[in-house]
């Protein structure tokens, strides 16, 4: 069955370059691996050293990649909606329509709900294709968004398909008994829904949140966790990356270590039931062959 990992986190601390090395991980392991990118920054492609983009790209007999971009998955998803409405709605209508789909594409949550459907047919479509698959996102704040919107979209959609079939019921009390294509698309949008939650909330599913060893990254996590907790989203692992060797000697950088060392045994204190793993700085900038030395940490 597919194993899914999401990683997620503030700004900076390293989840790209940790979903890749774990991504690589499981190479090692033999397993088919997708290592999926949905930060608009993208840097998979300069981790890896190769160009990947918004298509399946082979890296390696066993590792695949793709950046989803999220603009574009975004227009993908306004213009199958305006398909939709011009299967169903009059012209007169339609000149509305269009105008409020061109607001929508800027709107908050446009991004993220084109992303989501992005995700899981990724999830879908190469469950069969994949052993794990791997999402490296963006900033903590997204990532509980994308974690999230099936279980508020799941009654959204809900209460939509309630409405629609009292409408449909007066129709055919009128006697227009026909089929109602806005149900049928409510449904289908609501059964995807239903769909992604069974697939988030799998025990094949796991999150990983990484953090630096700083107060502000620290912050971030607690908060994190405690939305995760609420929302019934589970935490595997925190991983604490960028760990200054316990070996200098230089006073300043002694003093650091210190207070890494702090926040290091907080993290511990407070998680003490979860997968806590600690990743040191290496000697040279991230790329492919960098990766080797962060694999064996994992």
């Amino acid at each position: 069955m597919l194993k899914v990992e999401f990683y997620g986190g503030k700004g900076g601390v390293g989840k790209t370059t940790l979903s890749s090395a774990r991504a690589y991980y499981y190479t090692k392991l033999g397993k088919k691996t997708l290592l999926v990118s949905t930060d608009p920054a993208h840097s998979i492609s300069d981790v890896l050293g190769v160009q990947v983009g918004s298509k399946i790209k082979s890296i390696t007999p066993l590792l695949d990649a793709i950046e989803i971009d999220p603009e574009e998955e975004a227009n993908l998803y306004i213009d199958q909606i305006r398909r939709d409405m011009n299967a169903i709605l009059s012209p007169v209508v339609l000149e509305d329509v269009n105008k409020q789909l061109r607001a929508a594409k800027v709107m908050p949550g446009t991004h993220e709900a084109s992303l989501f459907d992005k995700m899981i047919e990724l999830m879908d479509r190469y469950k069969d294709v994949y052993e794990v698959m791997i999402f490296d996102t963006a900033p903590t704040g997204h990532t509980l968004r994308l974690l999230t919107l099936p279980e508020l979209l799941i009654e959204w959609f809900a209460g939509l398909i309630k409405k629609r079939e009292k409408i449909v019921k007066l129709k055919a009390m009128l006697g227009l008994k026909e089929e109602d294509p806005i149900l049928t698309r409510l449904k289908m949008r609501h059964a995807i829904f239903l769909k992604a939650k069974d697939i988030i909330q799998s025990e094949n599913t796991s999150i990983h949140l990484v953090m630096n060893p700083e107060k502000m990254p620290l912050e971030e996590t607690k908060k994190a966790m405690r939305f995760l907790s609420e929302a019934h989203q589970p935490v595997t692992e925190i991983i604490i990356n960028k760990i200054l060797p316990p070996n200098i000697v230089d006073p300043f950088f002694k003093n650091r270590i210190e207070k890494e060392q702090e926040v290091i045994s907080e993290v511990k204190a407070i998680y003490k039931d979860l997968k806590i793993t600690e990743i040191y700085m290496i000697d040279q900038d991230m790329d492919a062959d960098s990766l080797i030395k962060i694999i064996d940490l994992l």
